[in-house]
Order: C-alpha cells, then sequence, then structure tokens
C-alpha cells in the first residue's frame, strides 16, 4: 500500500492564494473616469463593494503590485496600471512618498515620464523634514531608477545616499528601533510604529540591491528586534517604545502588516543574507487565515477584500492611529511612561478594506515569487 505524502505549502505558496482575491478587489476598486484607486471599501447589503473616496498613494501602489505578480503585463491588470499611473502623472503630487511610488511605478512600466519624476524627486529631496516613512518609500523609488541603468549623472545615487543617512540618524538603539520623524518630534510621545520600521528596512535593501553593496547592521538590527516582539499568534504590533525595545500599544493588529508589508521588509532582508525571516511571515500570514484573536478569518474570497484589522472595541477607523481619542490619549499616556497598555478587554474587526494593502499584497507575493 503506497502512502502519498503532500509537501507543506511554502511561503509563496501561501501568499498565492492570496493573489485571486487582491486582483478582484483591485478590478472593482478604480475609478474607470479618474483612475485612482479608492481610499477604502466596504461590502454592502448585496455582497458587493462600495467605494469611498480616492488616494493617490494607494494608487501607486497598486499600479506597483499589479505589475509584480506573473501575468501583471497582461490585460486588464496592465489596463489598470496604465490608467493608475496616467492620473498619478498628470496629478503632479508633491507629496514624496507619492513621487517616490510614482516613480517605482513607471520605471517598472518603462514609462516616458520615470526620467523627469526622478529628477524631480532627486530636486525636492528634503530627508530631515520627510518622515521615515516617506523617506524608505523614496529610498525604493530612487533605488529602482538605479537599477535601471538611468542614474547616467549619479543625482539619484547621491540623493539616495543622503536619505539613508538620514534613516541611519534616527536608529535609537537603546530600542532597537527607527523614529518616526527626526529630531526632537521623533521623542514627542515616546513611541514608533511598526511602518516606520517597514519601509526604511525596504528602501535600505532596495538601495544595498541597487548599488550592489552590503545593507548596514541597522537594518539586521530591527529586523531581529520585529521578530522578537512578535506576538504568539504572529502579530506584528502597532506601535514602539523609543526609550527601550519593547512594544507601547499593539492594536489595531493591521491585515495590511500581517499578509504584505512585513513580507515587504523582511523578503528582501533575506534575500540579502541579513537574516532567514519566512517562518515569521508564515506565522503573520496563518492569523490572517483565522489563527488569530477571534478566530476568524479576515478574508472575503466572494467580495474580493481582506478586512484591514482587528482592534480595540470602539476604535476610529479614520482617527489618528486607528483609535478613539480616549485610545489616542491611553497610548500617548503609556508612550510617556514607557509602559505597556494593557491587552484590550473587547476585539472587534474592522470590516473594510483599503486599496493599498492590496497592492502591497501583490507585490509581497511577487517577492516570493508567487502567482
Amino acid at each position: 500500500m503506497s502512502t502519498t505524502v503532500t509537501a507543506a505549502p511554502t511561503l509563496a505558496d501561501e501568499l498565492a492564494a492570496l493573489v485571486p482575491v487582491a486582483l478582484h478587489g483591485l478590478s472593482q476598486m478604480q475609478d474607470e473616469g479618474t483612475g485612482l484607486f479608492s481610499h477604502k471599501a466596504f461590502v454592502n447589503c448585496h455582497g458587493q463593494l462600495t467605494n469611498c473616496g480616492a488616494n493617490a498613494l494607494y494608487t501607486a501602489a497598486c499600479a506597483i503590485g499589479l505589475q509584480s505578480v506573473p501575468g501583471g503585463r497582461s490585460e486588464p491588470h496592465a489596463g489598470q496600471t496604465r490608467q493608475a499611473l496616467g492620473a498619478l502623472v498628470r496629478a503632479e503630487e508633491n507629496d514624496p512618498a507619492v513621487m517616490a511610488t510614482t516613480l517605482w511605478g513607471c520605471v517598472s512600466a518603462e514609462r516616458a515620464e520615470a526620467p523627469r519624476l526622478a529628477d524631480v524627486l532627486v530636486a525636492r529631496a528634503q530627508p530631515q523634514r520627510w518622515s521615515s516613512m516617506q523617506l524608505g518609500l523614496a529610498l525604493a523609488g530612487l533605488s529602482r531608477w538605479i537599477r535601471a541603468g538611468e542614474d547616467q549623472g549619479g543625482r539619484a545615487t547621491y540623493a539616495a545616499r543622503a536619505i539613508a543617512t538620514e534613516l541611519e540618524r534616527r536608529y535609537v538603539r537603546p530600542a532597537r528601533v527607527f523614529a518616526a520623524t527626526s529630531g526632537r518630534r521623533s521623542y514627542q510621545f515616546g513611541m514608533t510604529s511598526f511602518a516606520s520600521q517597514v519601509y526604511p528596512i525596504l528602501g535600505l535593501c532596495e538601495l544595498a540591491e541597487a548599488t550592489a553593496t552590503e545593507p548596514s547592521a541597522t537594518v539586521r538590527h530591527v529586523c531581529d528586534f520585529l521578530v522578537h516582539t512578535q506576538g504568539r499568534l504572529g502579530q506584528w504590533w502597532w506601535f514602539y517604545s523609543t526609550r527601550a525595545p519593547k512594544v507601547i500599544e499593539g492594536y489595531p493588529v493591521y491585515s495590511v502588516h500581517q499578509d504584505a508589508m512585513a513580507a515587504m521588509a523582511l523578503l528582501p532582508a533575506t534575500r540579502l543574507g541579513i537574516g532567514d525571516y519566512r517562518e515569521p511571515i508564515s506565522a503573520g500570514l496563518q492569523w490572517i487565515g483565522g489563527a488569530n484573536e477571534l478566530g476568524r478569518s479576515m478574508i472575503n474570497r466572494r467580495a474580493g477584500v481582506i478586512y484591514r484589522a482587528v482592534q480595540r472595541a470602539g476604535g476610529d477607523a479614520d482617527g489618528f492611529a486607528g483609535w478613539s481619542r480616549q485610545q489616542r490619549a491611553a497610548a500617548h499616556r503609556a508612550g510617556l511612561c514607557g509602559r505597556h497598555r494593557p491587552a484590550p478587554t473587547a476585539l472587534e474587526v474592522l470590516q473594510e478594506c483599503r486599496s493599498y494593502h492590496l497592492g502591497w499584497l501583490l507585490l509581497a507575493a511577487g517577492m516570493a515569487g508567487a502567482g
């Protein structure tokens, strides 16, 4: 009697299983008139998506993601990408994160606007004024331009190294994290976010690959810290102390962190030999599937969404950090006092979906070789 042995799913397999969900969702979240993707969407009583608003940064993330998986250059996904990038180029956004991600998308799509976008981003570079998230994305966008072999005068490389230097300055050695901003503002509340770690890691890894150099030891320190503090259910927590190496506030636990953003940072770090972070990434993906605090899958395949977060009951999805005013005050008190907030007594699923989540998920899947 023969026994069939089924191979355990790889990280690429796990991410590949979510690609159809993301593509289905994005097919419904783009405005045909403007080309922009929605700020967020809800599942209505008929099981269909209702979109709210438009968002330039989210649109750029979607354009990048749609080009990152196999089939992304064929219709209809290529058509969505053309519409999105066309809208962004016409809008000429001043936000460095939007400029950088638009550049990234245009480089990937080999659009004629890429040289001008690179020149504008370099000319407007103000590393000390930008948030760490903006710096990380600017570094990623410029690095993609450098990797394309188009930085003939070296201006983009010079600007990218200046950005990397500023990020290194923001590394808080006692806490093992990047501060969210520069100077005194970065310590205003004694906290920094998961996003303020992910985007700098991504940018610094992209620069290392673009310039064929070794990433700094700072990247390893931050990656290892994030993994060390990961929750027992695979949660990537929301806010960390800038005074000591610990979590200040875990909630909301965002789905985009679990299946996309952690992978966007840790897969490039793994590829560069900084560490092997595949198991922690996989643990985050299990949380999405239902191995979470509420024992509930965050995936609605029929509608094409992944619900946004598990949050403290009564949170404000559009408030600062997804908190209500009372929750924000409590988190700030915890940050100022350097202590972890108590575990929540009640949790709920935030039943909305942001388009950038699906875009970054596609990027993560592409990084893992999924499709």
